[in-house]
């Protein structure tokens, strides 16, 4: 619903806001803070936007002040937005004119929400000293994002001058990750103390500035910031050790990620998932106290930052990789055999497999093996486990990791599984902190019946309380040249959901099938995928089994699951 108040007064809004709660519900109920926006006319539609997607996991009462013609006679105009329109929140958009635009906290202050925390953002551009600002002294949290500014650089020097706690800002919070997985790279060993860094970015990079500034603060050694052609944004970033560098580089492909090489490991791809405006929004208003780290950062770090000169400049020196590490997709690398000392061989042919497959079904005990009536009843105890082990999990974690697989009881299982969601037997609180995957998948287009998630998709795939942003499909595809691409893209979103340096995530049950030949997933027996200790994912080419062309799990991810279920029907399973 959306109610326009055109020559208004504040007056008049709260009262239409009671009248509203009124006829529509006790909108204020749940809400947890007063986001207040101050943006202009051209940002307006963006911010209301981007204000309404991040509070999503944070209810609140959202009032856009947008500023018009400072010039001309005072006028106030408003617009509530409830329900559908405003989604968990409340949105007032209040446009300013004349006198107006210079008493923004007088205009607000009716419509805060009672008892509850206040956070400001500016968009666009923000006052020197937002914490000095008449909007700023009422908020808790003060946002800005230096992006927006005209020389972003010279932004974060001011911000330096005039920090308050409670001030932070979006350049910062969009390189977190690049922040994780630098420090999670010196967690293993070597452990050495790091000599030296290098962040390499376009000049007017914030981001880039506040990550040399952390590197600086955090590691009390000689950081140089380098810098590379316009509109490359942040390049990479090198940690000099004396044992060798850690480098971090973004590819140059477009697909946000990048790849991180260390000594006494291989290259691998990892996820950058760099935010939305609306995901960095919503990461800033989970916290309400004061980002102590992003301080020391902007005030303690930064100034001790150095020029490194151009980037063409830094290579010659040896100061920057060169480009990203070459990773093969396919995981063909082989360890060095002194890593291999206590992994038990990998059977070598079909036979050795299926005696394999023979001897550790035979160790099971009977609270290991659950003997159903026919294939429905199967797919129901196995639905109806799922559905308490997700439960158990959520409950002790706040997330958990499924892994589904394909064939006729892969479809079953998740039939069966939408069944209990019609009938209200899911928890759906838990299942919307479910992430779901797949252990192999046929390299076919999206949406090609044959493919594992659209036969998912048919037997109501659609029906569980899994969030569409938690379901990761393969990427798919018919171009054979384009397999290699699918095998890295999966393998990054894995790294994504994973905890470094883990490259994917310890799935929390992991559904698979069993072929004739003992295959699991798209392993099949005498085959080089077998072998593969990294990365996660393999290519399969010429599969033994129609279509020639799939993406598999490799065994150490298959090993690394808490719980693997093996689902399998059918006289031909049986023996």
């Amino acid at each position: 619903m959306i109610r326009d108040l055109p020559s208004t007064s504040t007056r008049e809004v709260v009262k239409e806001l009671l009248r509203l709660r009124d006829g529509v519900g006790a909108m204020a109920m749940g809400r947890v803070l007063t986001l207040v926006v101050s943006v202009d006319e051209d940002g307006a539609d963006d911010a209301v936007r981007t204000a309404n997607d991040a509070t999503r996991q944070h209810p609140a009462r959202i009032i856009v002040l947008v500023r018009g013609n400072a010039r001309g006679r005072g006028r106030l105009d408003g617009q509530i937005r409830v329900g559908g329109d405003a989604g968990a929140s409340e949105i007032v958009v209040l446009r300013l004119y004349g006198d107006l635009t210079r008493h923004e906290d007088a205009v607000v202050t009716p419509l805060l929400l009672p008892d509850s925390p206040v956070v400001t953002w500016w968009p666009g551009g923000a006052p020197a000293d937002v914490a000095g600002d008449d909007l700023g002294r009422m908020a808790h949290r003060r946002i800005t994002d230096a992006v927006a500014a005209e020389r972003p650089s010279t932004e974060l020097r001011r911000r330096a001058r005039h920090y308050a706690p409670g001030d932070t800002d979006l350049a910062w919070t969009r390189i977190t990750r690049w922040r994780a997985l630098l420090a999670s790279s010196l967690e293993s060993a070597p452990f050495e103390p790091v000599t030296a860094a290098t962040v390499t970015a376009e000049r007017q990079h914030p981001g880039a500035d506040l990550l040399a500034g952390w590197l600086a603060h955090a590691l009390r050694c000689p950081v140089a910031r380098a810098r590379s052609a316009a509109g490359t944004g942040l390049v990479s970033v090198r940690l000099d050790r004396d044992s060798g560098p850690v480098d971090l580089v973004r590819t140059d492909d477009g697909a946000d990620t990048a790849t991180l090489s260390r000594v006494g490991s291989l290259p691998r791809l990892v996820a950058l998932h760099t935010p939305t405006p609306a995901e960095a929004l919503a990461d800033e208003l989970r916290r309400l106290d004061a980002d102590e780290v992003y301080a020391a950062a902007l005030c303690d770090g930064l100034p001790r930052v150095r020029s490194g000169g151009s980037r063409t400049e830094a290579v010659r020196r040896g100061d920057v990789p060169e480009g990203p590490a070459q990773v093969d997709p396919a995981g063909r690398d082989r360890l060095g055999s002194d890593r291999l000392a206590d992994r038990p061989p990998a059977p070598a042919g079909t036979d050795d497999l299926e005696a394999h497959v023979e001897h550790r079904l035979t160790e099971a005990t009977r609270a290991d093996l659950r003997i159903h009536a026919d294939g429905t009843a199967l797919a129901g105890a196995v639905a109806a486990a799922l559905a308490r082990r997700v439960e158990e999990v959520v409950a002790d974690r706040g997330v958990a990791h499924v892994g589904l697989t394909g064939g006729s009881m892969g479809g079953a299982t998740v039939a069966a599984l939408a069944a209990l969601a019609r009938d209200g037997e899911l928890d759906r609180s838990a299942w919307r902190k479910v992430h779901l995957w797949w252990g192999d998948e046929r390299y076919l287009p999206a949406g090609d019946p044959d493919r594992n998630d659209a036969q998912a998709d048919e037997a109501g795939l659609g029906d569980l309380p899994v969030l569409v942003k938690h379901t990761h499909r393969v990427p798919g595809g018919s171009d054979p040249a384009r397999l290699e691409t699918a095998v890295a893209r999966y393998a990054a979103e894995l790294a994504r959901w994973a905890q470094a340096p883990d490259p994917a995530p310890s799935l929390d049950v992991l559904l698979l099938g069993v072929g004739p030949d003992a295959h699991v997933a798209s392993l099949f027996p005498g085959r080089s995928e077998l072998d593969l200790l990294v990365p996660a994912t393999t290519a399969v080419h010429d599969s033994p089994k129609p279509p020639p062309l799939r993406v598999s799990l490799t065994l150490p991810v298959i090993n690394a699951a808490q719980a693997v279920w093996l689902v399998v029907a059918g006289e031909d399973k049986a023996e």
